[in-house]
């Protein structure tokens, strides 16, 4: 029902609710951005860093859209003459090969970017100093989904601080962003963190999630050719400017690449994982009829580098239907289909070996490559999907 209201009621009802929505539900809240990069280069990245920052520089062209970055680097892996520690730079216009930012603090030696409270009191600093009408966090550093590169320390997932031998675990990140309101967009600069796994851990943390299934070239985003965009438009809506990243990182990269990215609305992803625990279900009971054909499907399943059980949940579960015939488990499949399209806001891949990419990726093993701690994961509490990897064929 409709009621008269004054115009100033009305304003004071739209400064709270927003009128539009912005794509999974969201309003646009502004034309004020902080950008705040957790840039962890105390690994053999380094090199890269430079190159990022600069390209930050060079799309530093409107004070709307205010680009902080926490950089640590270690001397394991600089050039001589470089410096060493952790700094915060406030990311100023600057289109030469050299630093020209905004030096804001030098925190010294001994940072620890691999610990979630090192990020999640860099988060609380940048709102508190550089607040904005919207906010953006992106994880610099090397990533390998859920779990580790090697077999300690255990859940290794991202932020890789070589320097200390310390990361990041996956289950870590929602307590290191809970303290504020949601981020309107977590994206990972990192391999391999666009799986169903993280995303879920930070569902309640971010509005949007940015990712890539695969491992990105090393030279990471492309910052100029998506935050010059940003700052010439800092109105456009939330979603635009996700698909801008996607879209312009495999522009840089081209169609030949291996390049995979998607941006997954985090308000859709309990409805994804509740679809999951339905096919996982089917699948434990109706495991005796197919083992064959189950372990077919998750082999010939899309796979991501050196992680042959990372696979894209929409093509390997798409293979599991087809293998299967099974009628129920067609059901379920299509289902978890529907949920995934409507997840997955963008997505593009290139054609070198990630052609079957949908957007976001799963940890598939069969059960003697199982790792007992996917059991830390709030993935494998919600649903049976761990109950049916103990088991997989």
């Amino acid at each position: 029902m409709r009621f008269f209201l004054s115009l100033i009621a009305i304003v004071a009802i739209l400064a709270v609710t927003g009128c539009t929505t912005d794509g999974g539900g969201r309003a646009p809240t502004g034309s004020t951005w902080t950008i705040m990069v957790f840039l962890n280069a105390a690994n053999d990245l380094d090199e890269f860093s430079d190159l990022n920052v600069n390209q930050m520089e060079r799309a530093a062209i409107n004070d709307e859209v205010k680009m902080v970055v926490q950089w640590k680097r270690a001397s394991r892996f600089v050039k001589p003459g470089t410096w060493t520690g952790t700094r915060r730079y406030l990311v100023k216009h600057d289109q030469t090969d050299a630093i020209g930012s905004q030096l804001l603090q030098d925190m010294g030696q001994g940072v620890d970017m691999g610990n979630a409270d090192v990020l999640k009191e860099f988060v609380l600093w940048a709102k508190t100093n550089f607040p904005a009408d919207r906010y953006m966090l992106v994880v610099w550093n090397h990533g390998s989904g859920w779990r580790s590169h090697r077999p300690a320390p255990l859940g290794r997932g991202v932020s890789f601080d070589d320097e200390l031998g310390t990361s990041i675990n996956t289950w870590e990140l929602p307590g290191a962003l809970a303290d504020t309101k949601p981020l309107d967009i977590l994206a990972f600069d990192a391999s391999l963190m666009q799986m169903l796994e993280v995303a879920y851990e930070c569902k309640d943390v971010a509005q949007l999630i940015v990712g890539s299934e695969e491992s990105p070239p090393a030279a990471g985003y492309p910052y100029d050719l998506f935050m010059r965009p940003l700052a010439q438009n800092p109105a456009m809506s939330t979603i635009e400017f996700a698909e801008t990243i996607v879209n312009k990182t495999i522009q840089h990269y081209g169609q030949n690449s291996n390049i995979t990215h998607s941006v997954l609305d985090a308000s859709k992803l309990q409805s994804v994982a509740d679809a999951l625990d339905q096919l996982a279900s089917l699948l434990i009971a109706k495991r005796p009829q197919y083992q064959s054909e189950l372990a077919l499907a998750r082999q010939q399943g899309q796979s991501y580098s050196s992680y042959t059980e990372y696979k894209d949940l929409r093509h390997v579960t798409d293979l599991v239907r087809q293998r299967t015939g099974d009628a129920q488990i067609g059901v379920a499949v299509g289902m978890l289909h529907q949920r995934i399209d409507a997840a997955v806001l963008a997505e593009v891949h290139g054609n070198n070996g990630v052609q079957n990419s949908h957007g976001v990726s799963i940890y598939f093993p069969s059960a003697g490559e199982f790792l007992r701690r996917y059991k830390n994961l709030a993935l494998a509490r919600a649903t049976l999907w761990d109950e049916w990897l103990e088991i997989a064929p």
